[in-house]
């Protein structure tokens, strides 16, 4: 019996340590959100949780489901009513990486809406209770059969953030990497067909990469006035945080053709391309 608990504890010590190999994706503990002092997942006092003998976790999700929106709602069974909760979610195609991006924080329900997810890609989600046990659960969308009807159109422009001119030429990879993406975005101007009334919509922009990488770099609600055809250029769209996960995950900045989707409550309204060169 010792034995077992033994290699039980050896191999929990071996998971932390590979953990703490990684760059971490948020400040703070992993599980309760504590100042860790350094790039570690976890404080100290989780890790000694960790590595304590506990009873079998109750925590099970029971699946996600697609609002009008676009946003997806997670939900949860817990019968010990472990709270408060911490939720995170990661692409299902990116490197493997402990827990992911953090989603929501102190959840005292058993559910979360979540806003920020890209259309059209799959997801892992896992939720922690209050003693560090987890549940994940792998969320594959389906593609929505039909595209917006408003026939959104969008005009981007390739930018550093302190140059006093619109400028639209190819990003350099390597400047990218020298600042690690910090001075680089778009600027976005929308255009749509006419409408007969008013329409309020929840809205995102994903960009992807040419290695398939693909994440939301803007969200909220917007609304399109009757009548009316075009949006003004918005402001500086930072991808500092996009090209720092490509950076993580897959060791650098990849060259080509990059996709800047425009959606509306949930379904793509229209696509246009930026290019990064070497």
């Amino acid at each position: 019996m010792m034995r077992g608990k033994t290699v039980t504890r050896l191999l929990a010590l071996t998971m932390l340590l590979m953990m703490l190999s990684l760059p971490a994706l948020a400040e703070g503990c992993a599980l309760c959100g504590e100042e860790t002092g350094s790039d570690a997942y976890l404080c100290p006092a989780c890790m000694l949780e960790l590595l304590t003998d506990k009873k079998a976790s109750a925590l099970d999700i029971t699946g996600a489901v697609v609002n009008a929106d676009g946003s997806v709602t997670l939900g949860w069974q817990d019968e010990a009513n472990n709270g408060p909760y911490q939720v995170y979610y990661q692409l299902l195609e990116a490197a493997p990486v402990p827990f992911g991006w953090t989603a929501a924080q102190n959840v005292h329900d058993h559910a979360v809406t979540l806003k920020q997810l890209a259309p059209e890609v799959s997801y892992v989600f896992t939720v922690t209770d209050a003693s560090g046990y987890r549940a994940e659960y792998v969320y594959c969308p389906t593609t929505p059969e039909n595209g917006n009807e408003i026939g959104a159109k969008i005009r981007i422009h390739t930018k550093l953030r302190n140059e006093e001119m619109v400028l639209e030429y190819p990003f350099s990879a390597s400047e990218i990497m020298l600042d690690n993406g910090k001075e680089h975005g778009l600027y976005m101007k929308l255009a749509y067909s006419m409408l007969r009334k008013t329409r309020n919509y929840a809205f995102t922009v994903t960009v992807e990469a040419p290695c398939g990488f693909k994440d939301v770099v803007l969200d909220g609600t917007m609304t399109l006035n009757r009548g009316k055809s075009e949006v003004p250029a918005w402001g500086f769209i930072s991808l500092d945080a996009y090209f720092s996960y490509l950076e993580r995950y897959y060791g650098g900045v990849p060259t080509g053709e990059y996709l800047v989707t425009m959606n509306f409550d949930g379904k793509p309204a229209h696509t246009v391309s930026f290019m990064v060169k070497e």
